[in-house]
């Protein structure tokens, strides 16, 4: 019998090995895998653009300012984005219907508008022309930064301030302060991209001397731009959101034209409530980069598309990206473990060795590929779902070879046969299905590679990878990895018996 998958082990070994141990050179080297923010820390911004964009346009507004590493995902528009477009589109149409009102500006007053304009003339570098703008609907847009959050301690010195003030006050929540957050509370919109602090005093105070004892506050330890105390009324902001929820899509289109008029009903009445109030919000804007890099995109994107806007920003701190790269270690040991038990206790213990060195062979492949293309790929969140993905596919090709290889060690005529010959007679037997269900399965991935945005392409390259190189541990070496360790106990128990 002509040995075509047991005849060259040693090879197909040699050559996984040359691969894992060029990766792990590249790595101690310095230039090994690209972790991204998920496992480094960093900041994750997030943009509604309103129309199709050229992502081209961000990589050069970030690298003219020597943001490296970035990552850009352009992605389909989520709640908050439609509905600030839907506001936006609402303020055009009723600038739309003032411009005549405006149109009255004497020509004096328009010439100065002129003149000032011209003083103070914004130059883009983005070139205007959107004509080769691909329309593909994905009018978000994120981006992954390796930036430092300056902002970490900031929820404790507010909090802090506060109590100092009100001792008695109770925190209600805090977080990044997001324009639909804005659009929803009726907030000034210069704190967009700042943060929020919202808590329940729980008797009248004076929110300007509030305003001035947080900023002397804050001062001290960031670099702040502005600082606000507001009072409002809490059970009646929470009371008129869950009013607002349970209205229909029907009623909100037959209150369309009334709403025009309530909204200054409504600003009249917030005014009146911030007034009468025991509660206390806290607007924070500071000076990090992160903001530093927002008023860099905001200005250069929106001269090119005017309804640019910024939805959020969240920060990853180092701490957590280090806890998620050891639960992911974690999530593979007990993985690996529970799937050697199974294995030995369903087949042998040879068997799960087998098929555990299998798996660790396809995760190191998976990682040295990751390696070789780090200039195209970070290693984000993603690549652990892949990891575990292609952990999953590659132990079924395995087991499926040691239950043939078993079925054939029980034939008639094959239990004293070589443990190299069984493993021949089981690959070929299972190969025609083993590269059929790898083969339709690897038709999806690459075509989801080649049509997918950056972040399903981020996830489908290494299950690429991953599917490639189960295909091959399990045809080319999990079997015959089992055949030597058993020909060698063997012979070790005839020896001891001799």
């Amino acid at each position: 019998m002509k040995n075509r998958f047991t005849g060259k082990t040693r090879l197909f070994l040699g050559i996984s090995g040359a691969i894992i141990v060029i990766a792990l050179i590249m790595q101690i080297a310095g230039v090994g895998l690209n972790l991204g923010i998920d496992f480094t820390g960093g900041s994750l911004l997030s943009y509604s653009v309103g129309e199709n964009y050229d992502v081209a346009d961000v990589e050069t507004i970030l690298n003219s300012a020597g943001y490296e590493g970035s990552q850009i995902t352009k992605a389909a528009p989520s709640d908050a984005s439609i509905a600030l477009q839907e506001k936006l589109a609402a303020e055009a149409a009723e600038a739309a219907e003032t411009e005549d009102a405006e149109a009255e500006a004497t020509d004096a007053e328009v010439e100065a508008v002129e003149t000032e304009e011209t003083e103070d003339a914004f130059v883009p570098m983005l070139d205007m022309d959107k004509s080769g703008v691909k329309d593909d609907g994905l009018t978000d847009l994120q981006i992954r930064l390796n930036l430092v959050d300056e902002s970490e301690g900031l929820e404790e010195a507010i909090a802090a301030a506060v109590a100092e003030l009100y001792p008695n006050a109770e925190q209600l929540s805090y977080g990044a302060l997001t324009n639909s957050t804005i659009v929803n509370k009726g907030l000034d919109g210069e704190y967009a991209g700042g943060y929020i602090a919202e808590f329940e005093v729980g008797e009248e105070f004076d929110s300007a001397a509030a305003t001035a004892s947080i900023k002397a506050a804050l001062e001290e330890n960031f670099s702040l731009i502005d600082a606000v105390a507001l009072r409002y009324d809490a059970a009646a902001e929470a009371e008129a959101e869950a009013e607002e929820s349970e209205a229909t899509e029907a009623e909100a289109a037959d209150a369309q034209e009334a709403e025009a008029v309530e909204t200054e009903e409504t600003d009249a009445e917030e005014a009146e409530v911030e007034e009468s109030g025991t509660a206390l919000r806290v607007l924070v804007n500071i000076d990090d980069q992160a903001s530093q890099v927002r008023a860099l995109l905001e200005r250069e994107m929106t001269a090119k598309y005017a309804n640019f806007r910024f939805v959020s920003v969240d920060h990853v701190s180092a701490i957590a990206g280090h806890d998620l790269l050891s639960n992911a270690v974690k999530a593979l040991l007990i993985a690996f473990v529970c799937m050697l038990i199974y294995i030995a206790i369903r087949f042998d213990l040879f068997s799960g060795l087998a098929a555990l060195f299998g798996l660790v062979h396809d995760v190191l492949i998976m990682c040295s590929f990751m390696v070789f293309f780090r200039a195209f790929f970070q290693v984000n969140s993603s690549f652990i779902a892949a990891v575990l993905t292609i952990i999953g596919y590659s132990i079924n090709n395995t087991i499926i070879i040691f239950d043939r290889i078993r079925e054939t060690s029980k034939k008639p005529g094959y239990s004293m046969k070589p443990r190299m010959e069984i493993v021949e007679v089981s690959v070929s037997n299972t190969l025609s299905r083993t590269i059929n269900t790898s083969l339709t399965t690897l038709i999806t991935l690459v075509t989801l590679y080649i049509f997918g945005v950056d972040s399903i392409r981020e996830f489908a390259f290494p299950l690429i990878v991953g599917m490639l190189a189960g295909t091959y541990s399990s045809v080319l070496l999990s079997g015959q990895v089992w055949a030597m360790w058993m020909e060698k106990h063997n012979a070790r128990k005839a020896s001891k018996k001799a």
